[in-house]
């Protein structure tokens, strides 16, 4: 698939040491918008989109943001959020500007645990991008989904 010349530019901002010292690609060289399109396929086969996802992401930050660093349980989950100084800028130049921010949650039910970032939400809900093949804050579209408890549409 070629590249969109759209997110041709991103790419470089997507590669390790740009934005972030790990960058958002991991070792996946496929084009960032085959990177999306993959992550489309399999949620819409699924019946989740990628904005649910990042929504339900948002609410349980937006719940462990009550704990101020500490773990809260909210239900179904123990959530802690963590800040640290300053904003990061999204590699798709979009203006937005996230919270440096991680949030553990953790499933009581099943004791597992994912963590996410700010960046990584939005880069979800308003890009659909899940990050590349090995990245170390990639998150695979529907384990995630499940994690969350979500159900297809």
């Amino acid at each position: 698939m070629k590249e969109n010349p759209k997110n041709e530019q991103y790419r470089d901002t997507m590669e390790e040491g740009e934005l972030v010292k790990d960058g958002f690609l991991g070792e996946d060289e496929r084009p960032v918008d085959e990177i999306i399109a993959a992550d489309q396929a399999l949620l819409a086969g699924a019946g989740f989109t990628a904005e649910r996802i990042g929504a339900a992401m948002r609410t349980l930050t937006r719940q462990g943001m009550a704990g101020m660093g500490e773990e809260v349980d909210p239900g179904e989950y123990l959530v802690k959020a963590e800040e640290y100084m300053g904003l990061i800028g999204c590699p798709f130049k979009d203006n937005h500007r996230a919270a440096k921010r991680n949030t553990t949650a953790t499933r009581k039910s099943t004791g597992r645990a994912m963590m996410w970032t700010d960046l990584g939400i939005h880069l979800i809900q308003k890009h659909g991008f899940f990050q590349g093949k090995g990245s170390p804050y990639r998150l695979e579209p529907l384990e995630l989904a499940a994690f969350l408890g979500l159900e297809a549409e």
